[in-house]
C-alpha cells in the first residue's frame, strides 16, 4: 500500500505542477513515459472515434513524432512550412474532411500566436483537432488574446537534450473545453488506462546519463557496436532506436515510474533560471550575428520570438556541407549544438516510405536543399561563453566568403 501511495502521489504532484505552471487544472494533464506515446495515444483514440484519416505535419519534425501518426493507423500529411516560423504554413494550409488534426510544432521554442491561432482556426473550420507540439518549450502554450490556450492537445516533452535535463517522461493537455465532448471523454479514459512502467524500462532510463557518458569517451567503433548491443538487450533506452526510424514504436503507452516523475518535479523549481538563461544567450545571439551575411536566422526571432526562452539558436546555412565544419568546430570547443531536422524525420528514416516519402520526391529533395544547412546554437550554458560561441561563427562564415 505504501508505494501505491508513493506512485499516486509523485504522479499527481507532477499532474499539479504542470497546472500551476500554465494556469490550468491538473485533472486535464495527463502523464506518459515518452512524450511520443502520449501523441500516439491521441491519435490512436481520435481514429478509433472517427476512422482512417490524415493529421496534417511539416517535413521539419523528428521521426518519433511521425511515428505517433503511422503507428496509430493514420497518414501524415505534409504541409508547406513557414521559414519565419519553421512550422506549418498557416497562411498557406489547405484542409478538407479527411483531415483529422493538423500538429503545429513550436519548433526550438518558438511561438507565434498569431500565427498559431489562424492555424487552429483552420483546423477547427475543417472539423480537425489543433495539436500543439510544446516538446521544445515545455510548460508554455499558444494563447489567445485574453489567455486562453488555443490547442485541443497540448504535448510537452522532458525527454533527452529537452529542458530540465531528466531525459525522459512527457505531459498531455487534454483541453476540457473542446468542442467534441465525446472525444474529449475517450482521450481521457485511454490517458486513465495506461499501465505502470515495467522495471526493466525504468532501470534502463535511470542509467541512461551514465552510459551515455562512458560511450560517447570510447573510440566510435567501440563505441557503436557497444551501443548497438546495450540496446538489443534492452540495457539501454536510446534517444530513438532503429524502429522509430522504420515509422513504429516499440513499446504500448507507458506511465512514467514514480522514480521519473518525482526527478522532473525536483527539477521544476530551475525553469525560471534556465529560460532566463535561454533568454539572454537569444538576445546577445541576435545582437551579434543578426546582421551577419552568409547565415539566416527565422524571422520570427526578430520578432515574437525576440523574447522567449529558446532550447536553440535556429541559424540556416547555404548546405550540410557548409554547416558540417562549424558544428564541428563548436562541439570541438566545448560548446554543444546540434543538427536536428536537417533532414526530414530527423535523426533520418531508415525506411522513407514508412512516412509516405522518398528521395525522388519533390518536397524531399527541396527540404534538404533549403534546411539542410539547420544548426541549432546553445542557449543553455554560461551566458560568459556567447562572445566565443559567436566568434567562432564569425571566423566560420568569413572563411565561407
Amino acid at each position: 500500500m505504501p508505494q501505491q501511495h508513493e506512485t499516486t502521489d509523485a504522479l499527481w504532484n507532477l499532474r499539479e505542477a504542470f497546472a500551476q505552471r500554465t494556469g490550468t487544472h491538473a485533472r486535464d494533464w495527463h502523464l506518459v513515459f515518452k512524450a511520443r506515446y502520449g501523441m500516439r495515444e491521441v491519435f490512436r483514440t481520435l481514429r478509433e472515434e472517427r476512422g482512417d484519416g490524415r493529421v496534417v505535419t511539416t517535413l521539419f519534425t523528428g521521426c518519433t513524432a511521425v511515428d505517433s501518426i503511422t503507428s496509430s493507423g493514420l497518414t501524415p500529411s505534409y504541409a508547406d512550412i513557414d521559414p519565419a516560423i519553421l512550422t506549418v504554413d498557416a497562411e498557406a494550409l489547405a484542409l478538407d474532411e479527411s483531415v483529422h488534426a493538423v500538429i503545429d510544432q513550436h519548433s526550438y521554442g518558438m511561438i507565434d500566436e498569431a500565427k498559431s491561432a489562424a492555424c487552429a482556426a483552420k483546423a477547427h473550420a475543417a472539423g480537425a483537432l489543433y495539436v500543439e507540439d510544446s516538446a521544445h518549450c515545455v510548460a508554455r502554450m499558444a494563447r489567445d488574446a485574453s489567455g486562453v490556450p488555443l490547442a485541443d492537445i497540448s504535448i510537452h516533452s522532458i525527454g533527452i537534450e529537452k529542458q530540465l535535463g531528466v531525459g525522459f517522461g512527457g505531459a498531455i493537455w487534454v483541453n476540457p473545453d473542446m468542442e467534441d465532448q465525446a472525444l474529449r471523454d475517450a482521450l481521457t479514459r485511454a490517458f486513465d488506462a495506461l499501465q505502470p512502467l515495467p522495471g526493466r524500462i525504468d532501470a534502463a532510463a535511470q542509467h541512461y546519463s551514465l552510459q551515455n557518458r562512458v560511450l560517447a569517451h570510447l573510440p566510435h567503433g567501440l563505441s557503436h557496436s557497444l551501443r548497438a548491443r546495450l540496446t538489443a538487450s534492452g540495457r539501454l533506452e536510446p534517444p530513438v532506436a532503429d524502429m522509430e526510424r522504420a515509422g513504429r514504436l516499440p513499446y504500448p503507452g507507458y506511465l512514467p515510474s514514480p522514480r521519473i516523475a518525482q526527478c522532473v518535479l525536483d527539477a521544476f523549481p530551475t525553469l525560471d533560471a534556465d529560460e532566463a538563461c535561454r533568454r539572454e544567450w537569444t538576445r546577445g545571439y541576435l545582437e551579434e550575428l543578426g546582421n551577419l551575411d552568409g547565415l539566416e536566422i527565422p524571422g520570427a526571432v526578430y520578432g515574437t520570438a525576440r523574447d522567449q526562452s529558446l532550447i536553440r539558436f535556429p541559424i540556416v546555412l547555404p548546405s550540410e556541407e557548409a554547416a558540417d565544419p562549424l558544428i564541428a568546430e563548436l562541439r570541438g570547443s566545448g560548446l554543444y549544438c546540434v543538427d536536428w531536422y536537417r533532414m526530414p524525420f530527423y535523426p533520418g528514416a531508415l525506411d522513407l516510405s514508412a512516412y509516405g516519402m522518398s528521395k525522388d520526391d519533390p518536397r524531399y529533395r527541396a527540404f534538404r536543399a533549403r534546411y539542410g544547412g539547420v544548426v541549432g546554437l546553445p542557449t543553455d550554458i554560461d551566458i560568459m561563453r556567447l562572445p566565443e560561441a559567436v566568434a567562432i561563427v564569425r571566423r566560420h562564415i568569413e572563411r565561407r566568403a
